[in-house]
Protein backbone atom coordinates (compact mmCIF):
# COMPACT_ATOMS: atom_id res chain seq x y z
CA UNK A 1 0.00 0.00 0.00
CA UNK A 2 1.17 3.65 -0.80
CA UNK A 3 0.40 6.83 0.95
CA UNK A 4 0.10 10.05 -0.46
CA UNK A 5 -2.17 13.08 0.19
CA UNK A 6 -3.24 16.44 -1.64
CA UNK A 7 -1.06 19.31 -1.72
CA UNK A 8 -2.66 22.33 -0.56
CA UNK A 9 -2.05 24.51 -3.94
CA UNK A 10 -5.24 26.74 -2.60
CA UNK A 11 -4.00 26.95 1.00
CA UNK A 12 -5.92 24.02 2.44
CA UNK A 13 -9.00 21.54 1.35
CA UNK A 14 -11.60 22.56 3.33
CA UNK A 15 -14.85 25.19 1.89
CA UNK A 16 -15.87 25.80 5.09
CA UNK A 17 -12.89 26.22 7.19
CA UNK A 18 -11.69 29.99 5.92
CA UNK A 19 -8.31 29.41 7.99
CA UNK A 20 -6.67 26.28 8.04
CA UNK A 21 -3.25 27.11 8.78
CA UNK A 22 -1.80 25.68 5.32
CA UNK A 23 -0.66 28.77 3.13
CA UNK A 24 -0.87 28.74 -0.51
CA UNK A 25 3.24 29.54 -0.87
CA UNK A 26 6.18 28.15 -2.32
CA UNK A 27 7.71 28.11 1.00
CA UNK A 28 5.12 26.38 2.70
CA UNK A 29 4.42 23.65 -0.08
CA UNK A 30 8.78 22.75 -0.16
CA UNK A 31 8.58 22.50 3.88
CA UNK A 32 5.60 19.98 3.71
CA UNK A 33 7.04 18.50 0.50
CA UNK A 34 10.12 17.23 2.49
CA UNK A 35 8.58 17.18 5.90
CA UNK A 36 6.40 14.20 4.11
CA UNK A 37 8.78 12.27 2.82
CA UNK A 38 10.66 12.14 5.85
CA UNK A 39 7.52 11.00 7.67
CA UNK A 40 7.57 8.15 4.85
CA UNK A 41 4.53 9.45 2.19
CA UNK A 42 4.99 8.18 -0.96
CA UNK A 43 3.30 11.05 -3.22
CA UNK A 44 1.91 14.04 -3.52
CA UNK A 45 -1.33 15.33 -6.02
CA UNK A 46 -0.74 18.83 -7.58
CA UNK A 47 -3.61 20.28 -8.85
CA UNK A 48 -4.07 22.61 -11.22
CA UNK A 49 -6.38 25.34 -11.33
CA UNK A 50 -5.47 29.04 -12.56
CA UNK A 51 -8.56 30.16 -9.64
CA UNK A 52 -8.91 28.74 -6.14
CA UNK A 53 -11.88 26.74 -6.26
CA UNK A 54 -11.40 26.37 -2.44
CA UNK A 55 -11.23 29.69 -0.81
CA UNK A 56 -12.55 31.69 -3.36
CA UNK A 57 -11.39 32.72 -6.63
CA UNK A 58 -9.78 35.82 -5.26
CA UNK A 59 -7.75 33.54 -2.86
CA UNK A 60 -4.07 32.87 -3.91
CA UNK A 61 -3.34 29.48 -5.88
CA UNK A 62 0.02 28.18 -6.63
CA UNK A 63 0.81 26.94 -10.42
CA UNK A 64 0.92 23.33 -10.71
CA UNK A 65 4.13 22.73 -13.14
CA UNK A 66 6.49 25.63 -12.19
CA UNK A 67 5.38 24.08 -8.25
CA UNK A 68 6.09 20.48 -9.46
CA UNK A 69 9.40 21.65 -11.30
CA UNK A 70 10.69 23.20 -8.09
CA UNK A 71 9.68 20.65 -5.76
CA UNK A 72 11.77 18.40 -8.26
CA UNK A 73 14.72 19.82 -7.22
CA UNK A 74 14.12 19.82 -3.53
CA UNK A 75 12.56 16.47 -2.81
CA UNK A 76 14.28 12.88 -3.37
CA UNK A 77 11.83 9.94 -3.33
CA UNK A 78 8.23 11.37 -3.00
CA UNK A 79 6.22 10.80 -6.04
CA UNK A 80 4.66 14.11 -7.91
CA UNK A 81 1.49 13.69 -9.88
CA UNK A 82 0.68 16.97 -11.47
CA UNK A 83 -2.56 17.56 -13.03
CA UNK A 84 -2.68 18.68 -16.54
CA UNK A 85 -5.95 20.09 -19.05
CA UNK A 86 -5.30 19.18 -22.13
CA UNK A 87 -7.87 22.53 -23.34
CA UNK A 88 -4.73 24.70 -21.04
CA UNK A 89 -2.20 23.19 -22.67
CA UNK A 90 -0.80 22.57 -26.10
CA UNK A 91 0.66 19.18 -25.95
CA UNK A 92 3.75 18.93 -27.72
CA UNK A 93 4.70 21.87 -25.13
CA UNK A 94 3.38 19.94 -22.10
CA UNK A 95 5.42 16.87 -23.00
CA UNK A 96 8.82 18.56 -23.38
CA UNK A 97 8.37 20.42 -20.30
CA UNK A 98 6.80 17.74 -18.52
CA UNK A 99 10.02 15.24 -19.77
CA UNK A 100 12.27 18.24 -18.31
CA UNK A 101 10.56 18.05 -15.04
CA UNK A 102 10.99 14.01 -15.15
CA UNK A 103 14.62 14.25 -15.38
CA UNK A 104 15.02 16.83 -12.80
CA UNK A 105 13.18 14.27 -10.76
CA UNK A 106 14.96 11.51 -11.22
CA UNK A 107 11.93 9.98 -12.75
CA UNK A 108 9.83 10.83 -10.02
CA UNK A 109 6.87 12.80 -12.34
CA UNK A 110 2.94 10.87 -12.91
CA UNK A 111 0.40 12.69 -14.81
CA UNK A 112 -3.08 13.32 -13.97
CA UNK A 113 -5.02 14.12 -16.64
CA UNK A 114 -8.44 16.70 -16.66
CA UNK A 115 -10.50 17.46 -18.81
CA UNK A 116 -11.40 20.69 -17.71
CA UNK A 117 -14.86 21.57 -15.80
CA UNK A 118 -14.46 25.55 -15.17
CA UNK A 119 -16.20 27.85 -18.00
CA UNK A 120 -15.51 30.87 -16.14
CA UNK A 121 -11.81 30.26 -15.56
CA UNK A 122 -11.18 29.02 -19.42
CA UNK A 123 -13.22 32.74 -20.03
CA UNK A 124 -10.48 34.50 -17.86
CA UNK A 125 -7.78 33.30 -18.93
CA UNK A 126 -8.68 33.42 -22.86
CA UNK A 127 -8.40 29.27 -23.02
CA UNK A 128 -11.40 28.07 -25.55
CA UNK A 129 -13.86 25.54 -23.13
CA UNK A 130 -15.60 22.99 -25.51
CA UNK A 131 -18.30 21.07 -25.10
CA UNK A 132 -18.36 18.50 -22.23
CA UNK A 133 -18.01 15.65 -25.27
CA UNK A 134 -15.49 17.66 -27.30
CA UNK A 135 -13.25 18.35 -24.38
CA UNK A 136 -12.77 14.32 -23.74
CA UNK A 137 -12.83 13.82 -27.68
CA UNK A 138 -9.82 16.39 -27.36
CA UNK A 139 -8.10 14.52 -24.32
CA UNK A 140 -7.79 11.65 -26.57
CA UNK A 141 -5.88 13.03 -29.12
CA UNK A 142 -3.72 15.21 -26.81
CA UNK A 143 -2.39 11.80 -25.14
CA UNK A 144 -1.65 10.43 -28.52
CA UNK A 145 0.58 13.19 -29.68
CA UNK A 146 2.10 13.28 -25.58
CA UNK A 147 3.07 9.29 -26.43
CA UNK A 148 4.00 9.54 -29.59
CA UNK A 149 6.36 12.32 -28.62
CA UNK A 150 7.73 10.21 -25.32
CA UNK A 151 8.10 7.38 -27.30
CA UNK A 152 9.49 7.30 -30.99
CA UNK A 153 12.42 9.36 -32.51
CA UNK A 154 10.50 12.03 -34.88
CA UNK A 155 6.62 11.80 -34.77
CA UNK A 156 3.66 13.26 -36.49
CA UNK A 157 -0.18 13.79 -36.00
CA UNK A 158 -2.79 14.90 -37.79
CA UNK A 159 -6.24 15.25 -35.77
CA UNK A 160 -9.53 17.40 -35.20
CA UNK A 161 -7.67 19.17 -32.54
CA UNK A 162 -3.76 19.23 -32.79
CA UNK A 163 -1.30 18.77 -35.14
CA UNK A 164 2.64 18.24 -35.38
CA UNK A 165 4.76 17.13 -38.28
CA UNK A 166 7.89 15.44 -37.92
CA UNK A 167 8.70 16.81 -34.25
CA UNK A 168 11.35 15.86 -31.86
CA UNK A 169 11.78 15.69 -28.42
CA UNK A 170 14.94 14.96 -26.34
CA UNK A 171 15.88 13.99 -24.13
CA UNK A 172 12.66 11.21 -23.58
CA UNK A 173 11.42 11.62 -20.23
CA UNK A 174 13.73 9.29 -17.57
CA UNK A 175 11.21 7.22 -16.52
CA UNK A 176 10.30 3.87 -19.18
CA UNK A 177 8.70 3.46 -20.79
CA UNK A 178 7.26 6.95 -19.79
CA UNK A 179 5.50 8.61 -16.83
CA UNK A 180 2.49 6.92 -15.13
CA UNK A 181 -0.63 8.74 -16.58
CA UNK A 182 -3.76 8.22 -14.57
CA UNK A 183 -7.53 9.35 -16.40
CA UNK A 184 -10.83 8.79 -15.20
CA UNK A 185 -14.11 9.77 -15.67
CA UNK A 186 -17.81 8.43 -15.46
CA UNK A 187 -19.43 9.92 -18.46
CA UNK A 188 -19.45 7.80 -21.83
CA UNK A 189 -17.43 10.28 -23.99
CA UNK A 190 -15.13 10.48 -20.38
CA UNK A 191 -15.04 6.35 -21.10
CA UNK A 192 -14.54 6.17 -24.59
CA UNK A 193 -11.69 9.17 -24.30
CA UNK A 194 -9.56 7.13 -21.49
CA UNK A 195 -9.84 4.31 -23.63
CA UNK A 196 -9.08 5.66 -26.73
CA UNK A 197 -5.85 7.04 -24.95
CA UNK A 198 -4.67 4.60 -23.21
CA UNK A 199 -4.88 2.23 -26.14
CA UNK A 200 -1.94 4.27 -27.28
CA UNK A 201 -0.59 4.32 -24.28
CA UNK A 202 -0.38 0.51 -23.20
CA UNK A 203 -0.50 -0.70 -27.34
CA UNK A 204 -3.52 -2.19 -25.81
CA UNK A 205 -5.12 -4.13 -28.57
CA UNK A 206 -4.95 -7.47 -26.60
CA UNK A 207 -5.81 -8.21 -23.50
CA UNK A 208 -5.26 -4.61 -22.05
CA UNK A 209 -7.65 -3.10 -24.42
CA UNK A 210 -10.18 -5.79 -23.87
CA UNK A 211 -9.82 -4.66 -19.89
CA UNK A 212 -10.02 -0.96 -20.62
CA UNK A 213 -14.01 -2.17 -22.75
CA UNK A 214 -14.95 -4.51 -19.93
CA UNK A 215 -13.91 -2.43 -16.62
CA UNK A 216 -14.65 1.51 -17.32
CA UNK A 217 -16.24 2.07 -13.57
CA UNK A 218 -12.25 2.64 -12.19
CA UNK A 219 -10.11 5.60 -13.10
CA UNK A 220 -7.28 3.56 -15.17
CA UNK A 221 -3.27 4.81 -15.09
CA UNK A 222 -0.79 3.70 -17.64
Amino acid sequence: MRFGYWLPVFGGWLRNVEDERMEADWAYVRRLARASERAGFDLTLIAELNLNDIKGPDAPALDAWSTAAALAAVTERLELMVAVRPTFHQPALLAKQAANIDHISGGRLSVNVVSSWWAEEARQYGVEFDTHDARYARTAEWLAVVDGLWSERRFSFAGKYYRVEDAILEPKPLRRPRPTVYAGGESAAAKAADCAGLRRLLDARGPAGARCRQDRRHASAA
